[in-house]
């Protein structure tokens, strides 16, 4: 829970810096929303973002057939265009993402394995559709892990292996939503399907809530 205060004291921090007082009469077009309608043309997404993310993941691996569910937590920077359509958002976006302890384990000497997912990294393509202040999205790409995994071989001995980096496929859907002009907050759920690792195949899921600042 500690991490969540923390993201929640940088949010508002985040939110505090970039605000720029205004009287409600003297809001842009664009941001009506705030004076209690809804503005007719889409929001401006274009440009370079970073942001951090705090959510809940799911693992599962196929060896031991269990689930773990951890609080997790990262960051990502990105890069929107809107280019061709005002309402039609593409971008490409690099993450982080860091469970705080995300493993299945079973016991190794009936047969099983262990298997910890420790961070990975996402490089994402996202194509969105521009609504008024909001933003929903879909997003693919690839994952790269760092794994700690243990096993026993078909000798009887342990096998154990730290810092092993599976590849992945990565789909997801979320929604950004501005709240000013250079900031918004996102809900999003993604899910990674990582390669085999020592015989060894995973997946997770998280679902996250962010806060990102625009350029």
């Amino acid at each position: 829970m500690s991490r969540l205060w923390m993201f929640v004291a940088v949010s508002a921090l985040l939110v505090a810096a970039t605000a720029r007082p205004a009287p409600a009469a003297d809001l842009p077009g664009d941001y009506s929303y705030l004076r209690g309608s809804l503005p007719s043309e889409p929001s401006q997404w274009d440009g370079f973002y970073v942001g951090g993310h705090f959510g809940f993941s799911n693992l599962h691996s196929d060896s031991s057939g269990t689930n773990s569910t951890r609080d997790s937590f990262g960051g990502f920077i990105g890069y929107n265009t809107q280019q061709w359509d005002p309402q039609l958002v593409l971008g490409l976006e690099l993450g982080y993402n860091r469970p705080s302890s995300l493993e299945t384990p079973s016991t190794i000497t009936a047969g099983g394995s262990s298997y910890k997912l420790v961070d990975y990294m996402t490089f994402r393509g996202r194509a969105g559709y521009a609504v008024g202040q909001f933003l929903p999205y879909a997003v693919l790409g690839a994952a790269v892990g760092r794994v700690d995994y243990s096993t026993m071989t078909a000798s009887g001995s342990i096998l154990n292996q730290d810092n092993v980096t599976p590849f992945g496929f990565v789909a997801g859907l979320g929604m950004d939503v501005l709240l000013l002009p250079n900031v918004f907050l996102r809900g999003e759920w993604e899910g990674v399907l990582f390669t085999h690792v020592g015989g060894i195949r995973s997946n997770v899921n998280t679902a996250r809530v962010a806060l990102g600042v625009r350029f």
